[in-house]
């Protein structure tokens, strides 16, 4: 349907290395906060780094439908199949890079196609809890940048809808979903 490009083969094609990311931007405007989490990733014994690595774990396997790491892994990925992947029609592109050149940003999605039926992109949150609503801005934020960004890179698409699909639980026990819908 579209033409997806790395971010790198983006940035390359539009000679656009000095445009930040959303995220960049708003740990920029909110430098204490991202003094800590820096800091806190240097201790790879904090709460916050060894989360970091889950979620890595996590978007790996999602990203490339590959549960074969471990037990957990594989557990993560049935339960966004039974829960959530059931209603994803068609993806598009995971993984793949935007660039807006009117607002001068670029990134990375996770994922775009047709969810519930309607032009969607979306965001995987592994949590050790399911989110509320309110603990979503900034993902929610980022997620509205790239789709603005992916309707001004594909002027077919119409990118009306941004989902961000929480898996949250430390053990497969645990494991639970939310999915979490919002208008663009």
């Amino acid at each position: 349907m579209f033409e997806y490009m790395s971010l790198g083969a983006l940035t390359k094609k539009y000679a656009a290395k000095e445009f930040p990311s959303p995220s960049k931007v708003w740990a920029t405007l909110n430098k204490r906060e991202k003094a800590i989490f820096d800091a806190q990733m240097l201790n790879k014994d904090s709460a916050v780094y060894k989360a970091v690595i889950a979620g890595r774990r996590a978007h790996h396997t999602l990203e490339h439908d590959d549960g074969s790491r471990d037990e957990f892994q594989e557990a993560l990925l049935e339960t966004y199949e039974r829960d959530i992947g059931i209603d994803v029609d068609e993806v598009w592109a995971k993984e793949q890079g935007v660039i807006s050149l009117k607002h001068k940003y670029r990134g990375k999605f996770d994922g775009v196609g047709i969810f519930r039926g309607d032009q969607t992109l979306w965001d995987y949150k592994k949590t050790n809890k399911i989110k509320t609503p309110s603990g979503l801005k900034k993902y929610l934020k980022q997620c509205s940048a790239y789709a603005i960004a992916h309707n001004e890179m594909y002027e077919e698409s119409n990118i009306q809808k941004i989902a961000i699909f929480n898996i949250g639980g430390k053990t497969i026990e645990d494991l639970s979903t939310r999915v979490f819908v919002y208008d663009l």
